[in-house]
């Protein structure tokens, strides 16, 4: 009993973790473009995370306005120009900020040329932001030159990395895509909320084996949609959604004794947490000539992580199966679960 409640109090630790999302880390992206002498990178960052500078929120709503920011631009440039920075062979000799622009209501995105005196050969990228963000701010970085996509993930304890742009790196992009799609599981509270639920009212092997499977089938085929902006629907919808399917199951399992044929409403939940998992790799801006293998690395990664949840849970629901408390400890954890969906679903609504 003592595991479902510590499960249960990560679940809900993890969702007070960050105000709008159910994601606790801080993050931003740079796609880098090598072009002879000229890189160009596009920066993006929540202008929330950071905490040494003034106050761009005025108004305290958590919103950023273009008014608020045309009015902070030069500061926010300057902090970010201290911690990021772009060399090949030494510094450039000319940095353009061309265009800045809302990406939603608190992120921004920066679109910056770098110009170097000769042909840019090598590109080594510091993204120093853990120290003006958050201690665990990730920086999810992809260089491209010509048909050549490399990426990295940067963070306090490695803040600098190196590419050769005549060089190719598949081998690691699938590394790289393979290990975020574990952490977006490990790390997606109201995914794992979501399979647990569906683990404590399952009966079977066979019945586990169908509802992953159209888990997975379902999630895959959206991931893929809007991975590739086939079909694109509002971050918004789609967090306030995933969080009713949560409060959907959670409160089946206060009703029914033991929801044998799952797997049907399991597939169509499984379309809408696919356009969550989605987000991210939009997010990232990908060139199309690594977009393929980076889908399919991190769904890999997805269901990597899921087999290994589900593989552990599944056997401490087998051990309940057993206990006088079964009954109490399904309904005690389906009952937070309804409260903590429902608070995702009106923090998504109404942030």
């Amino acid at each position: 009993m003592a595991l479902w409640f510590g499960l249960l109090a990560v679940v809900f630790v993890g969702s007070l973790a960050r105000s709008a999302q159910a994601h606790p880390f801080s993050q931003s992206t740079s796609v880098i473009v090598v072009n002879g002498r000229d890189v160009r990178a596009t920066l993006t960052f929540d202008l929330l995370d950071f905490h040494q500078l003034p106050e761009i929120d005025r108004n305290r709503d958590n919103r950023i306005s273009y008014a608020e920011l045309d009015d902070a631009i030069e500061v926010i440039y300057q902090a970010v120009a201290q911690h990021y920075t772009v060399r090949s062979s030494g510094a450039p000799i000319q940095t353009t900020v061309e265009r800045y622009q809302l990406v939603d209501e608190t992120r921004v995105r920066l679109n910056i040329l770098y110009r170097f005196a000769r042909e840019v050969s090598t590109v080594e990228v510091t993204a120093a932001l853990a120290s003006i963000t958050q201690p665990n701010h990730l920086h999810l970085l992809s260089v491209t030159s010509g048909p050549v996509t490399q990426d990295a993930v940067l963070d306090i304890s490695r803040p600098t990395a190196a590419f050769d742009t005549g060089s190719s790196s598949y081998p690691g992009t699938v590394r790289y895509f393979l290990r975020l799609g574990v952490e977006h599981i490990f790390t997606g509270y109201d995914h794992l909320a979501f399979l647990v639920c569906l683990l404590i009212a399952t009966g079977s092997l066979r019945s586990l084996v169908k509802i992953v499977t159209s888990f997975t089938v379902a999630h895959s085929i959206t991931l893929a949609l809007g991975t590739f902006d086939v079909v694109v629907l509002p971050t918004r919808l789609i967090g306030s959604l995933i969080a009713l399917s949560v409060a959907y199951v959670a409160t089946e399992n206060l009703l029914r004794r033991r929801a044998i044929e799952r797997y049907r409403i399991t597939f169509l939940f499984g379309l809408i947490h696919g356009f969550g998992f989605s987000t991210i790799l939009r997010e990232m801006q990908l060139p199309r000539s690594s977009l393929a293998l980076s889908l399919f690395s991190f769904n890999a990664g997805v269901e990597l992580g899921q087999i290994m949840f589900v593989a552990a849970v599944y056997q401490i629901t087998r051990y309940l199966d057993s206990s006088a408390w079964q009954n109490r400890i399904r309904f005690a954890v389906s009952f937070g679960v309804v409260c903590l969906s429902m608070y995702w679903f009106v923090q998504r609504v109404f942030s």
